[in-house]
């Protein structure tokens, strides 16, 4: 059941959410680390909500000071951001000799090495390291990709339990679930549940390729983690691909022993 507000507009989102809230972390949402600044209508666009919801928000988070009006009449982030940042950074940050180990995968392997987690519907990159080729797999701490493609979400779904497959089927958002078919789907998670590693072609962009192994299982108190390799399909031939697993299964091993963020534990 939910509540209507003055405007009409229902007050508890459905799950038992709050909308409101919901539709402030929309807006603060658009915010990226390369976007600072924007326009409300670049936050319409982004957010996907109605211009007056959005104004309301940014009213809203102004005044909390999460938000702040720059002088060109955009928008932009405000200083009280600084401390949850600083607060995540610490919560998330990947100990140093993990740090170190992803970047020696990274150089040996020659691929882009990223430490995915499962978090509701999507797989989040915590921790990644460059490939030291100009062409190369570009992933940054903190985006988030569904949870339907790719070996590295599919691998996650896998480590999750045993009925993780149809969970996630019957909860994706409908734009998740465009183009997936459902027994591909769940053919994939029972292989990578099976092999303890899953690889990937174009599965979630056209040359792009995926393996991964796992890092931690998921259960009720924690959520699984996985390592993944990601490149050009060209450098991923089915040789490359096995010595790529060898790779990651060693350096897999040695993040059980080195440790994951603080936030994991």
């Amino acid at each position: 059941m939910s509540a209507s507000n003055e405007s009409g507009e229902t007050s508890v989102a459905e799950g038992g959410g709050v909308r409101a809230v919901t539709r402030a972390f929309q807006v603060l949402q658009s915010f990226t680390a390369d976007r600072p600044m924007l326009s409300v209508a670049e936050i319409v666009r982004d957010s996907a909500l109605p211009r007056t919801t959005v104004l309301r928000m940014i009213d809203t988070l102004v005044g909390e000071r999460m938000l702040r009006h720059a002088a060109d009449g955009r928008i932009t982030v405000g200083a009280r951001l600084i401390r949850l940042a600083a607060f995540a950074e610490a919560a998330w940050a990947v100990p140093e000799e993990t740090a170190e180990r992803m970047t020696r995968l990274a150089q040996e392997t020659g691929e882009t090495a990223s430490l995915y987690v499962r978090s509701g519907m999507r797989r989040v990159a915590v921790a990644q390291s460059p490939s030291p080729y100009s062409l190369r797999h570009v992933v940054q701490v903190g985006d988030e990709m569904p949870l339907l493609v790719g070996a590295s979400s599919t691998l996650l779904v896998a480590a999750s339990g045993p009925d993780a497959a149809e969970q996630v089927l019957a909860s994706a958002p409908v734009d998740q679930l465009s183009g997936v078919e459902a027994a591909a789907f769940r053919k994939a998670v029972t292989e990578a549940a099976r092999d303890r590693h899953a690889v990937s072609h174009g599965a979630r962009e056209p040359g792009n390729s995926g393996v991964a192994v796992i890092v931690r299982d998921g259960d009720d108190r924690r959520p699984a983690v996985v390592l993944g390799l990601g490149g050009p399909t060209a450098r991923f031939t089915e040789e490359r691909v096995s010595v790529f697993l060898e790779a990651l299964e060693a350096a897999a091993s040695d993040l059980q022993h080195t440790g994951l963020p603080p936030a994991l534990d």
